[in-house]
Parts: C-alpha cells; sequence; structure tokens
C-alpha cells in the first residue's frame, strides 16, 4: 500500500509540473496565470491523496491478512488520476474547473458535438496528447495494479501509525486554506528566510484544481455566518452609488431595493420600432473602435451600418464573463453574481427579463450553437416560443454563414405590420479563433491575426443581414444593435490586467444603429460609459413600454450615465468599474484595488478605495438578494 500511495504522490507532482509548464489556448504559459498561487495549489492537490489513502489504509490495518483495500485503492488512483487529468486540461483550455455545472453544460447530449464546444477545448495537441498519457497510465496502471498484486505480493501487517500520519497530513493540507478562508486571511505574504511570496487570498472553489468539492461545500454553508450578508441601509447606500436615482426616489417596496417603479422619462421613441439585437461573440471594444480612427477594414459592414445613423459608445462594458453572465446583465438588468448560479435556478426565482415586458411584440431568436450552451436555455425557453439552432456543419469554420442563413429565412417570416424582437448571436471570433473557412484567411499562430480574420468572417455575414433588411419595407423603423457578449484576453494588452482578475475588464463594442432621423442624425460618438445593464431600459424606449422593472441602466437613448459614476459588474470573485478613462478592478475577498486602463497598477488613494467599499457593499447585497429571492416581489402572472 505505502508504495502504490508514494506513486499516487509522484504521479500528482508530475501532473502539477506539467500543468505548470504548458501553455493554455493561446500560448500563455499556466505558471503565468496561477502566479503565487502554488500553496493553495499544492494543498488541494495533495490533501485528498492523503486523507483517502489514510481510509483505505485504517481498512487494511482492521483485515491486515487482506489485500482488497490495496487493490481497491490502486483501482480509486487510476480513476482518480484519470479524472484529474481531464480535470487539468479544461482548466488549461477553458479557464473552467472540472465539473457538475461544465460536465452538464459541455457534455449535455444534445450539445456534446456542437462546434462551439469542441472549439473551446481544442488547442495545443502536444499538450494534449501528453495529458491522455497520463490518463491511461493512470487507468492502465491502477486496474493492472489491482490485478496482479495477489500474484507477486503478500498483505503485510500495518501499523496504525501508517493511516493516523495520512490522516492527520491531509486533514492538515485541508485546514490551511479552510482556516485561513474563515479568519479572513487576505494578500500577498512573504515566506521568512526563503523569501518567497505566496498569495494566500484563499477564495474557496478559485484555482482549486482536483476535488474543490468540500470547500464550495463549506463555502455555501458558512455563508450566512461568516459573511453575515444582510440587507443593512449602509449596504442600500452602496449599490445606490452606481443606480440612476429612480431607484432611490421610485422605490416602490422598500424590501426589494433594487427594483424601481415605472420610468417618467420622456421617451427618443415615439413609435415602437422593430428591434435586432445581434450578440457579437467577443467584439472587443478596444479592436473595434480602431476603425474610428480610419481602420475600417476591420469590420466594413458594421461600418456601412453607422452611415445610416446611430450611437456608437467607445465606453462601454460587458456585465461579466463568461457568456452567461452577459446574457444575465443584458436581459435582465442587473450584473450576475460570482457565486449565485442564476439561469440554472431562473425559472424558479422571481425575475423579468426584458422580452417578457414586450408583450404586443413577436420575438424569435437564431443561434449557431444548442442552448445548453454556457447555461443560455433558460432564458431562451422563458423569452422565445419561436427559437431555432443550425444544423450539422458539413463545412468547418461555417457556422457564422450557416447563423445568417437561418436569421435570414426567420426574417422572412416575420410579419411587416407588427413590431418584432429579433436576437441571433455569432461564433467565429470565440476563443481561440479558428472558427473561419479555409479558403477564407490563413491561421496564422498569432491569435490577435486569427482574431481579425475571424471578424471580418464574420462581419461578412453580419452584411447578408444588412442586405436583406434595406430591402424590407419596415426598415425605416428597424433598429439594430450591435453588443458584444463580453470581451476575452487576445494579446499582451489584454493580459495587463490582473490575472485572472481581468478576463473580462476590457471594454466591449455597443453600438445602436436606425435610419430613422427623429431617432438619430447622423453617427454620434459618445464617451459616456454604457454597459449591458442599459439595454434593457433602451428597448423599453423603443418599444414604448413602461413598467416596474429591475434594470440597474439607463436609457441610452435618453439620458447619459453621471461621468463620476461607473459601470459596475462582477466576474470570478471579482469586481470591476468601468469608468471613461479608467478601470478599477480588485477581488471581493481582497484588499487589493487596480486602476489602468491598458495596464493596471495598485491603487491607495482614497478615491480607489472609496469605490472599493461601494463594490464590495453592492455585491454583498446583490449576493443577498439573490440568494433570498428579493429581485421583485412577486406577483401571480
Amino acid at each position: 500500500m505505502k508504495k502504490i500511495i508514494i506513486a499516487a504522490i509522484l504521479l500528482q507532482t508530475a501532473m502539477l509540473a506539467l500543468f505548470w509548464a504548458l501553455p493554455d489556448a493561446l500560448g500563455l504559459p499556466m505558471r503565468e496565470h496561477f502566479k503565487e498561487k502554488e500553496l493553495w495549489q499544492l494543498c488541494m492537490a495533495y490533501r485528498a491523496i492523503l486523507f483517502i489513502s489514510s481510509l483505505f489504509a485504517f481498512w487494511q490495518w482492521r483485515r491486515q491478512s487482506s489485500l482488497l483495500p490495496t487493490r481497491l485503492l490502486a483501482v480509486f488512483f487510476g480513476f482518480y488520476f484519470a479524472i484529474a487529468a481531464v480535470d487539468y486540461e479544461v482548466l488549461r483550455f477553458s479557464h473552467q474547473r472540472l465539473s457538475y455545472s461544465f460536465l452538464r453544460t459541455y457534455f449535455h447530449s444534445s450539445n456534446i458535438f456542437d462546434s462551439t464546444t469542441v472549439a473551446m477545448l481544442e488547442g495545443d495537441a502536444n499538450g494534449t496528447l501528453l495529458w491522455l498519457a497520463l490518463l491511461l497510465l493512470g487507468l492502465v496502471g491502477g486496474i493492472t495494479a489491482a490485478i496482479f498484486l495477489p500474484k507477486f505480493h503478500r498483505a503485510k501487517s500495518l501499523s496504525i501509525r501508517t493511516p493516523l500520519s495520512l490522516a492527520i497530513s491531509g486533514i492538515v493540507l485541508s485546514a490551511i486554506p479552510l482556516v485561513l478562508f474563515l479568519t479572513g486571511v487576505k494578500g500577498t505574504k512573504i515566506i521568512p528566510i526563503i523569501n518567497v511570496p505566496v498569495d494566500i487570498r484563499f477564495n474557496l472553489g478559485k484555482h482549486t484544481l482536483t476535488s474543490p468539492i468540500l470547500h464550495i461545500g463549506v463555502l455555501e454553508i458558512f455563508e450566512r455566518f461568516r459573511d453575515d450578508y444582510k440587507i443593512t441601509e449602509e449596504n442600500i447606500n452602496d449599490l445606490y452609488v452606481f443606480l440612476p436615482s429612480e431607484f432611490s426616489e421610485h422605490r416602490p417596496n422598500i424590501e426589494f431595493p433594487a427594483f424601481r417603479a415605472a420610468s417618467t422619462i420622456e421617451y427618443k421613441a415615439k413609435i415602437p420600432y422593430n428591434i435586432i439585437l445581434v450578440f457579437g461573440e467577443s467584439y472587443k471594444g478596444r479592436i473595434l473602435n480602431q476603425m474610428l480612427s480610419g481602420d475600417t477594414t476591420l469590420a466594413p459592414s458594421l461600418w456601412k451600418l453607422t452611415k445610416i445613423g446611430g450611437l456608437w459608445f467607445t465606453n462601454a462594458f460587458s456585465g461579466g464573463y463568461p457568456t452567461v453572465r452577459g446574457t444575465t446583465a443584458t436581459y435582465l438588468g442587473f450584473p450576475s453574481h460570482p457565486n449565485r448560479d442564476v439561469p440554472s435556478f431562473y425559472a424558479s426565482n422571481k425575475f423579468t427579463g426584458f422580452p417578457e415586458l414586450l408583450t404586443n411584440y413577436i420575438k424569435a431568436y437564431t443561434t449557431i450553437s444548442n442552448p445548453v450552451f454556457d447555461h443560455t436555455l433558460p432564458f431562451v425557453k422563458r423569452f422565445f416560443n419561436n427559437w431555432q439552432t443550425i444544423g450539422d456543419i458539413e463545412i468547418e469554420g461555417t457556422t457564422d454563414s450557416l447563423g445568417m442563413d437561418l436569421t435570414i429565412s426567420m426574417l422572412q417570416n416575420l410579419p411587416t405590420d407588427k413590431p418584432y424582437l429579433l436576437v441571433c448571436n455569432t461564433a467565429a471570433t470565440h476563443i481561440p479563433f479558428y472558427s473561419y473557412p479555409e479558403n477564407f484567411a490563413p491561421k496564422p499562430d498569432n491569435a490577435m491575426a486569427r482574431y481579425r480574420n475571424a471578424l471580418r468572417y464574420t462581419d461578412n455575414q453580419f452584411g447578408r443581414l444588412l442586405e436583406y433588411l434595406v430591402r424590407r419595407p419596415d426598415f425605416e423603423r428597424t433598429v439594430v444593435i450591435v453588443l458584444g457578449d463580453h470581451d476575452t484576453p487576445v494579446d499582451s494588452v489584454d493580459y495587463a490586467y490582473p490575472q485572472p482578475l481581468g478576463v473580462s475588464a476590457a471594454r466591449i463594442f455597443l453600438g445602436i444603429f436606425s435610419p430613422d432621423t427623429n431617432l438619430f442624425k447622423g453617427l454620434e460618438i459618445r464617451s459616456d460609459v454604457a454597459s449591458q445593464l442599459d439595454i434593457g431600459p433602451t428597448i423599453l424606449d423603443l418599444a414604448q413600454v413602461r413598467s416596474e422593472n429591475h434594470f440597474w441602466g439607463y436609457d441610452l437613448l435618453t439620458e447619459e450615465r453621471p461621468a463620476e459614476q461607473p459601470a459596475l459588474f462582477y466576474s470570478v470573485n471579482a469586481y470591476f468599474l468601468g469608468f471613461r478613462d479608467f478601470v478599477l478592478t480588485g477581488g471581493l475577498e481582497s484588499s487589493e484595488v487596480f486602476i489602468g486602463k491598458n495596464s493596471f497598477l495598485p491603487a491607495t488613494d482614497s478615491l480607489s478605495l472609496a469605490w472599493r467599499k461601494h463594490s464590495i457593499g453592492a455585491s454583498k447585497i446583490l449576493r443577498s438578494l439573490l440568494r433570498d429571492d428579493k429581485m421583485q416581489p412577486r406577483e401571480e402572472k
């Protein structure tokens, strides 16, 4: 048994070393992503091996003459390392832990062969082969040991000290991050003598590689006791710092501080408009804004759309990363909290997405991937009776072409005498940016070059939509909203954000366009901060709908966010504040604050620290509201 345990520890060490050495999907070393997180990872990697080994060792100590516990331990480790290898590989290429939520999404029976999923999990072939070799080694080794152990070894007596020492070691490694978390220890500390910095921001469930279930469970159990997340007047005030004045002035129910009465602002729109909402996969504001400086070859069809008139926001922000957080922010009007999975329990909670308020509209939805992907299915089912997805892809990289075929086909079936809402999405610019045909453009090693090629391919398909729209008799009363679902890191500029906090901090693209001169007279380029939270209020204006709601944003047609008020959103265990000229970001459970735009430095000024306090307070009340289902009063519909 001792040899099996030693072999398991050595194999885990090799897997960790290989994980740190191999690059992620964009070629950046994972060691860089998790710099100073080694203590946490070592605790998580070895504590399960030691503690589980102790249980089998206790069993062996009781049976003494039997090899059954040793054989079963070999089988257990075989499957354990097979799962761990998959876990590491998933994290390396998608930056998501292997979990029930991940399996439910990416390996759903209707989504397992989805092109987007496959593209997301592909990457460095040599690294993947190494991981597969380890996976097979673990499985074959465990089964082989279980079969042949009885032939070459006899059961030896085992001292009680062996299982005790294993159990104590495993418990200590489990307790270190747990105690540090529960006692609130944060920040980077220098280990004496060896002078090595160690980040001990032990956010449970974060930076874990294997067996995080215990810590995630503890987080949920102790949430109310440790964090004491209650709705207090102080937290409400922190929240209102980020919200329009209507919330505090027209709060219809004091128990629901994030719910406001119907808007009293005069709408810009005088008729209900047709609304087309295009979710552009990873539409980077930093890149698309370059067209304003003359680089219109990036997306010529989009640039052509600007000629009819509209609003272009140079400082627009996502509601979070990944896609499901941007979807939550867009449809529901409040940021998704990193520790509350809104879509998974959406059907049982009292939220109202903006499509539900468009009662006089015909609503349709087209998607290039099964909506199981990224947990968006609950939204689709609730908002759209008429939705379709593309079929099998015969030519690799033509997803966006097929998606546009479907969108145009759906449009052809929509009447021209009634207002409609049509939502569609794109895929080619999804990381790692290989989802365009081989004959369209080369696929070089440079990730930014691939991104620009993918963007042009998506834009070509977008141009087909515009060609069809201008021929419709209702084009004059149609509004096209082009919106990035989130940003994604591509080059060194993106990775200048504090990692892994900064995946979605960079700006997205947001534009609202229409040929109706009553709405827009030419193209207006605005530098005031906008976000996905503003889409709901803006669409209520375009649809001539007044209703109570929990949309945290502004009507972009009639309002500008105050210059001193940032857009707020959350991702992972971090907050982001998007100001016009800079971004503040930091961890929800750390005292650090970073400030910058294309590169970041620690911020210690009183104003930045005050914003940090408001962000943490708003996070607490949002988490409490979601946990206790207090986003809006319960009303039977």
